[in-house]
C-alpha cells in the first residue's frame, strides 16, 4: 500500500507542474498601416530590419544579403520553387538555408529557410522562422514577440 501510494504521490506532484520555457521578449516597431518589423543580425550579412509577416512561409532575404551571406559562407541553395506573391502573381524563386538569425538583442534561430525574391529590397520574417522559436505569442500592446524556442546567445558559440 505504502509503494502505490508512493507512485500516486510521485505522478500527481509533478504531473502540471513542468517549467515553462524561458521566454525571450523583443520588441516590433510599428511602421503604420498595421505593419511591424523586428531588428535582426542576420549571421554573415549584419543587421536588417525584417517585416515580421505570418503570411509569408517562409522569411525573405533581397539579392545583396544572399551575396553577403555567400561570400562568408553562411548560404546553401536548397532548391528554385514556385512562389505566390502578396498581389497573388507566381514568381520562381530560390530556396536557401542561412546559418542563423538574431531577433532582437539574444535569440539566435539557426538554419533558417529564406526565399530571395528577384528585385525585392523587403526582407521578411515568415512563419517557417518564427515556428523554429514556437511557441510564441505576437502582441499589439506593447508591441513585441514573445518567442520561447530561441538559443541564447552566449549559451553556444554564436554564428558571425
Amino acid at each position: 500500500m505504502k509503494y502505490w501510494l508512493a507512485i500516486i504521490l510521485a505522478v500527481v506532484s509533478t504531473h502540471g507542474f513542468a517549467q515553462e520555457a524561458p521566454r525571450t521578449e523583443v520588441a516590433l516597431q510599428s511602421q503604420g498601416s498595421q505593419t511591424f518589423y523586428i531588428d535582426s543580425m542576420i549571421h554573415g550579412a549584419g543587421e536588417a530590419r525584417l517585416l515580421v509577416d505570418t503570411g509569408s512561409g517562409y522569411s525573405v532575404i533581397n539579392q545583396e544579403t544572399l551575396e553577403a551571406l555567400q561570400e562568408q559562407g553562411h548560404a546553401t541553395f536548397i532548391k528554385n520553387l514556385k512562389g505566390v506573391m502578396a498581389n497573388g502573381a507566381t514568381e520562381i524563386v530560390s530556396l536557401y538555408t542561412i546559418s542563423a538569425i538574431t531577433l532582437g538583442e539574444n535569440c539566435i534561430i539557426r538554419d533558417v529557410k529564406a526565399a530571395v525574391i528577384p528585385n525585392s529590397s523587403r526582407q521578411i520574417l515568415g512563419i517557417s522562422t518564427l515556428l523554429k522559436a514556437a511557441p510564441f505569442e505576437f502582441s499589439m500592446s506593447p508591441p513585441l514577440l514573445r518567442l520561447s524556442g530561441c538559443e541564447a546567445a552566449g549559451i553556444k558559440t554564436a554564428v558571425r
